[in-house]
Formats: structure tokens, C-alpha cells, sequence
């Protein structure tokens, strides 16, 4: 089993009862129904507010991911290979989507401000990252892997909301392209979630963070200037690209030191080559995806 996924999960631990994980999952579902609750009425008030764009984008990455966890519970993820395709796929689609849908933006508005805060978007999902693993000694309804994909939909959202109030005419090209990786991730964070024997339910927190942030900050937000979108371009990559490297796929011997890294590993052993082939053609294969999805998009 994959240490990176063990690292982004609270795998019960002896001290857990039946009695608290099934309040734990109680309070999940729970959870879930809320975000939901809000994830609908926030359409509602993003397509009479008219912003019918920005919510038809909101609603496909929310259906995206949905779709991902329901592949998750037709196909069972339990084999080396298929972790490596499921996280190759999403963590090529997610670096790809940084790299040329948000990235030149930082940069073309002010150069030198997009760079750094590109840097500091990184250092600020390496910080949660770490920082996340303090909760994982708390018995909470979520886990480290949905935690990070939450920050990741929020600040997809904030970017879209926020310039979206100061470019209303953002078109419906820029946000597929940047939820297009929502599909991969939605199944990759629903098994992480059945690893952590909490309700995959609890999906619905990071599909609809999205919209909870995107629509309340294109109302509320005035135009902005060129620095501080460079600001909430970069920001936003640098967190993209942190959940991207992250989950990277790497293979190593049960019991290899590497195990015990940051950059995580699945356990195989077996035919380990070929496994690492997979890693290669699962990144390649998730980042020509995005290329694919933008090209189609953009001569459409």
C-alpha cells in the first residue's frame, strides 16, 4: 500500500472504538449534507445574480468529481498498478493545469510579484501539508488527502470569484481548463477516504469548495489591479503545483527507506519496473489529457 497514501490518511488507530468512529462518521455525513445544502443554494444565487459562466463552471467541477468517486465504487483501486494510473493521471492533469492555465497569467501581469508569489503559493500548501499531519492525531471526519483537496478547490474558486468580479467576461475555456483534473482527483481522493474507513461521502466538502468560494467572491469582489491578480494567479499555481508534485507516483521495495520521505511511494515490489513505466505514462497521460481537453476548448 502506497506510504504517500498512509501519509495523506488517519488509518485507525488501536485507541479508536466502534463508539467514536461511528460518531466520527456521523459527524462526516453530517458534514456532507451541509456542504451540499450550500453548494445548491449558491447556484441558485449564482444564475440569478447573472453569472450563468462562472456557475455552469462550478457545476461541471462539482459533477467532475462526483463522477471520479463514483468510479471509485464500481472499480476497486487495490493493486499497485491502478494506484499508479489513479495518481499519475490526477497529478499530471493537476501540474499541467498550474503550468499553462494560471501560471503565464502571474507572470504576464507582473512578472517579478507572480513569481514570488507563486513561490509562496507553493510554500503555503508544503506548510498545510506538514502542518495537516498534526490532525491526523485527532480523530476528525476528514483526512489529510481530502483536507489538501479542499484547499486546492478553494483556492481554484477564489481565483475564478475573484477575477471573475474583475473580469466578467472570463471565459467558460479558463475554468473547464482549470477543474478538468477534478475527475481524476475525485476517485483518487474517494479511496483514499475508503482507506481511512471514513464515508466517502465526505467528497462532496472538496466538489463543492469550489463554488463556495468562486460565487459569494464574484459578487463581492471589486476590479482589481494587474498586482493583485498577479497575487491571486500565483498564490493559486503555487498551491496547484504542491498538490500536483505530492501526489506524483513512485515505486519502491516494501521496506526501502524511501518510505519513510516526504515524496511518498506505493509498495510494489512486484515487477517494480514495469510499475514505474505506469508512473511515467500516468503523469504523461494526465497532463496530455488537460492539453487535449484545452486544444478541443479552445477551437470549439
Amino acid at each position: 500500500m502506497q506510504d504517500r497514501l498512509a501519509s495523506h490518511t488517519m488509518t485507525e488507530t488501536p485507541t479508536e472504538t466502534t463508539e467514536s468512529i461511528s460518531r466520527r462518521n456521523r459527524v462526516a455525513v453530517a458534514i456532507s449534507l451541509i456542504a451540499l445544502v450550500v453548494f445548491l443554494a449558491l447556484v441558485g444565487l449564482g444564475a440569478t445574480s447573472g453569472r450563468e459562466t462562472l456557475t455552469g463552471v462550478v457545476v461541471f467541477g462539482f459533477l467532475a468529481m462526483m463522477a471520479g468517486v463514483a468510479i471509485s465504487y464500481a472499480i476497486a483501486f487495490d493493486t499497485p498498478t491502478r494506484q499508479v494510473w489513479a495518481y499519475g493521471l490526477a497529478s499530471g492533469a493537476m501540474l499541467a493545469s498550474a503550468a499553462a492555465l494560471l501560471a503565464p497569467k502571474a507572470i504576464g501581469r507582473e512578472p517579478e510579484i507572480g513569481g514570488f508569489a507563486i513561490a509562496f503559493g507553493y510554500l503555503l500548501g508544503y506548510a498545510g501539508h506538514e502542518l495537516g499531519h498534526l490532525l491526523s492525531h485527532r480523530d476528525l471526519p476528514l483526512n489529510l488527502a481530502v483536507g489538501e483537496l479542499t484547499l486546492h478547490a478553494l483556492a481554484a474558486g477564489s481565483i475564478m470569484g475573484v477575477l471573475y468580479g474583475s473580469l466578467p467576461d472570463l471565459s467558460a475555456l479558463f475554468g473547464f481548463g482549470v477543474l478538468a483534473h477534478k475527475f481524476p482527483a475525485g476517485f483518487t481522493g474517494s479511496e483514499s477516504l475508503k482507506q481511512s474507513n471514513i464515508p466517502r461521502a465526505v467528497m462532496i466538502v472538496p466538489a463543492a469548495a469550489v463554488a463556495i468560494a468562486a460565487i459569494p467572491l464574484s459578487i463581492l469582489t471589486p476590479p482589481l489591479s494587474g498586482i493583485v491578480q498577479a497575487v491571486f494567479y500565483g498564490v493559486s499555481t503555487g498551491v496547484f503545483a504542491h498538490v500536483a508534485i505530492d501526489m506524483l507516483p513512485e515505486c519502491s521495495h516494501v521496506g526501502s527507506h524511501a518510505e519513510q520521505s516526504g515524496h511518498g511511494t506505493i509498495q510494489c515490489s512486484r515487477d517494480i519496473d514495469r510499475i514505474r513505466q505506469y508512473a511515467v505514462a500516468s503523469t504523461l497521460s494526465g497532463a496530455g489529457a488537460i492539453l487535449v481537453v484545452w486544444l478541443s476548448l479552445a477551437m470549439a
